[in-house]
Formats: C-alpha cells, sequence, structure tokens
C-alpha cells in the first residue's frame, strides 16, 4: 500500500510541473521567416499585409488563414522545411 501511495504523490507531482511549464516551451521548434524577417521559436498569430514569402523552417506546419487575426478555417498548411507564397490580409497561425 506504501508503493501505491507514494506512486500516486509522485504522479501528482509530475503532473504539477506539466502545467507550471511556460507557454512560450509550446512554441515551434525553429523560425519562421516572412520577407526575410526571422521569427524565433514562433507562437501565435502572424499577419500578412501584402504578398510575402513565408518559409517555415520548424517542427511544426504552419496554417494559413485568408483573413486576419487568424479568424475562421486554415485555407493552407505549410509544413516544416517549405517555403510558399502568401497573399496580402492573410495571416499564418503557429501553435
Amino acid at each position: 500500500m506504501r508503493r501505491i501511495g507514494s506512486t500516486i504523490t509522485t504522479l501528482a507531482a509530475a503532473g504539477v510541473l506539466a502545467l507550471a511549464v511556460p507557454g512560450s516551451a509550446f512554441a515551434a521548434n525553429g523560425f519562421l521567416a516572412i520577407d526575410g524577417v526571422q521569427h524565433n521559436d514562433p507562437k501565435g498569430c502572424f499577419e500578412i499585409a501584402h504578398l510575402s514569402t513565408v518559409f517555415n523552417v520548424t517542427d511544426t506546419p504552419a496554417l494559413v488563414h485568408n483573413v486576419p487575426g487568424c479568424a475562421g478555417g486554415f485555407v493552407e498548411v505549410i509544413p516544416p522545411g517549405l517555403a510558399v507564397q502568401v497573399p496580402g490580409t492573410h495571416s499564418i497561425y503557429m501553435g
């Protein structure tokens, strides 16, 4: 019985530590380049004001939305390691 209590305590402590990790720990690893401007370990929404080249050098797919603010559904996925041209008034979400 003592072992079970110790195991539960250890698991509970691990769960608390996992929840205490700052949000930046969940950012993509690498960088997102928008018209040559590098965003390291990107997280969140990036606005695309005009026709732009977006290069995803992260370990996470980038989601392209056809409206500003990453609203609505996404219309394209930029897989890690690829560059695409994104029209203006679009936005990119990195989760």
